[in-house]
């Protein structure tokens, strides 16, 4: 797997490079991904979990 998470305490390797720019976000707490709903904003580090939230609404 050639693309490597270069976090210290983390050993994590993925074979394509955008599956290791999603994983960073695990590090970086980066969260993209807003819920739009009146009075709701919770953020994700990924698209599909945000669609999968949006269905709660």
């Amino acid at each position: 797997k050639p693309h490597k998470c270069a976090h210290p305490d983390c050993d994590r390797a993925f074979k394509r490079a955008e599956h290791l720019r999603r994983h960073e976000r695990v590090h970086t707490q980066e969260r993209p991904f807003q819920c739009q709903e009146h009075g709701c904003g919770m953020r994700f580090s990924r698209h599909d979990n945000l669609l999968q939230h949006q269905k709660t609404h």
